[in-house]
């Protein structure tokens, strides 16, 4: 406990530091306030108790779709035991940080065991808010709620935490291939799914019941899905396994304060790079970066040559070439964002295999709680203009703030709405409805980039981290529903008055669009103000 101490008083000075912060803005404690109230009419709402044990009444087909859990949790675990073995996680958050801890005399097994629930607790805060509203889509009862809410808080800290023991395991015993056995795993997950599936379709017996049948179920996933369908026993299994891992990984990491310091550097080197943007047009050193070499962050001009066949654009669409100069010049290259298209296309193709033939409603209430998980989740993220408000990129074209912030708006759109397209497409493909393959598109797209407007609109409302993550969570989330639910009425009057679903689709793109404008339009307005308070603002 003494070696607790320390750690314990640091936190509690800093958070003490970020509280006297907030009083100093009364708007701001007054809109923690506001949330708290209403975070607490929500808890006190739900936990009435009910009839039924479970809120959500998925029909018969969605529900084998539970089947899909163990081999993509399966694939999350290769993949970061993949990564784990090539290097450690980065533990700590800031080089001042790093140095505090490594220059102090506390047991190593304690600054690490402290610095991995400080970093699951920043990282997973927004997730576990999240998992808090996506649980009532399981469980409507408290004791249902507290199983479901263990069990992916559970799930996602195992996940998390994988990294550190199986590099050091690496380190420790050189001559075992775990990178191999990530990919392993990854492989067997999505070979679980997809030869069972393929050899149906080329049977032509596409039967989700029977399909259900042959998908072998795997720990740890199966833990996970007996935990929601109400097995308190996998929940506190998953529970013990999650400590037991953290606290593992800490013990054995008496000796890592090197590696753990490389790879900390590295992600500093990493942002540093980023924010200075330079990293952007010098192939040189951003190479020199992957490769491991020290980075300058300061070289002079002539160190940074031009590129031959990279043509900027003029004007707006400048901020889009760099959005997508960023994803080409990540770590991977486009291989990421393709794999989750293909990932995305195949869950879409199963989903509608799934729902093929089966009445309409059947095809509704599953498409309504996954639109609830993904706004809920979406809420979660962070959509912020800090780092791109400190480039003069941003500000030197002639075009107006507005079309600037439009071209970022639809740059961040590169990652996401390409997997979403493909997935609703390869749906409407299984489904055999052609409707929904060519409504499909622009539907997502725009309903997405309404989404991202109503973060921006947040974020220059309430551009500090912890306020994102309260306060902002609330505002976010209640201007989704609110949005999201005038396009809809819209499409639905339209096409009920006129009994065609394109007249319906137009209006409700176009009344997505009006409402994304307005919202681009108001976050403008306010960036025009000063620009730069929002960047101060955002560090506490």
């Amino acid at each position: 406990m003494s070696a607790l101490a320390p750690l314990i008083y640091l936190e509690t000075r800093m958070g003490m530091h970020k509280l006297k912060c907030a009083l100093r803005q009364p708007a701001r404690v007054a809109l923690w306030f506001i949330f708290f109230v209403w975070f607490a009419a929500f808890l006190f709402t739900r936990l009435h108790p009910v009839t039924t044990g479970y809120g959500l009444a998925l029909p018969d087909a969605a529900q084998l779709m539970f089947v899909l859990v163990p081999p993509a949790y399966l694939c999350i675990l290769g993949m970061q035991i993949r990564a784990g073995a090539v290097r450690p996680p980065a533990a700590f958050s800031y080089p001042a940080d790093a140095r505090f801890l490594l220059g102090s005399h506390l047991p190593p097994a304690i600054v690490v065991f402290w610095l991995q629930l400080r970093e699951a607790a920043y990282q997973g805060i927004r997730v576990f808010i999240g998992l808090f509203f996506l649980s009532w889509n399981f469980a409507a009862t408290s004791s249902a709620f507290l199983r479901v809410s263990t069990v992916l808080l559970a799930a996602f800290v195992i996940a998390f935490s994988i990294r550190l023991p199986v590099f050091l395991a690496q380190r420790r015993y050189p001559a075992i291939p775990f990178a191999w056995f990530g990919t392993l795993l990854v492989a067997a997950g999505a070979l679980a799914v997809l030869y069972p599936a393929g050899l149906a379709i080329a049977r032509g017996h596409v039967d989700i019941a029977l399909l259900a049948t042959q998908v072998p179920s795997m720990s740890p996933g199966n833990l996970i899905v007996r935990g929601l369908t109400g097995d308190a026993q996998a929940a506190l299994l998953l529970a013990a396994c999650a400590a037991l891992m953290t606290i593992a990984g800490s013990l054995a990491a008496s000796d890592a304060y090197p590696e753990l310091w490389e790879s900390s550097a590295r992600q500093y080197a990493r942002r540093a790079l980023i924010a200075s943007g330079r990293g952007l047009w010098s192939r040189e050193q951003w190479r020199a970066f992957e490769r491991g070499e020290g980075v300058r962050l300061h070289p002079s001009m002539a160190s940074v040559p031009s590129i031959h066949g990279e043509h900027a654009p003029r004007g707006a669409p400048i901020v889009l070439w760099r959005e997508w100069i960023a994803l080409r010049r990540s770590s991977g290259g486009l291989r990421w964002p393709l794999f989750w298209v293909v990932c995305a296309a195949v869950l879409g193709f199963a989903a509608g295999l799934a729902e093929r033939g089966r009445p309409l409603m059947d095809i509704i209430v599953p498409l309504v709680a996954l639109a609830n998980m993904v706004i809920v989740l979406g809420s979660q993220s962070t959509v912020t203009l800090s780092s791109e408000l400190r480039r003069p990129l941003f500000w030197l074209g002639d075009s107006r703030l507005r079309n600037r912030v439009v071209a970022w708006l639809v740059g961040t759109m590169l990652r996401i709405g390409p997997p979403l397209v493909a997935g609703a497409m390869l749906a409407g493909i299984a489904l055999g409805s052609w409707t929904v393959v060519v409504y499909s598109a622009p539907v997502v797209l725009a309903g997405f980039f309404l989404v991202q407007s109503i973060g921006i609109a947040t974020y220059v409302v309430l551009p500090g981290r912890g306020d994102m993550r309260g306060p902002g969570f609330m505002l976010r989330i209640l201007t989704t529903y609110t949005a999201l639910g005038l396009p809809a009425l819209g499409w639905a009057l339209v096409q009920v008055l006129t009994q065609s679903t394109a007249a319906g689709v137009i209006v409700g793109v176009a009344l997505a669009l009006v409402e994304a404008w307005a919202l681009v339009s108001f976050s403008a307005a306010r960036l025009e103000e000063n620009a730069m308070a929002y960047a101060a603002a955002e560090q506490h």
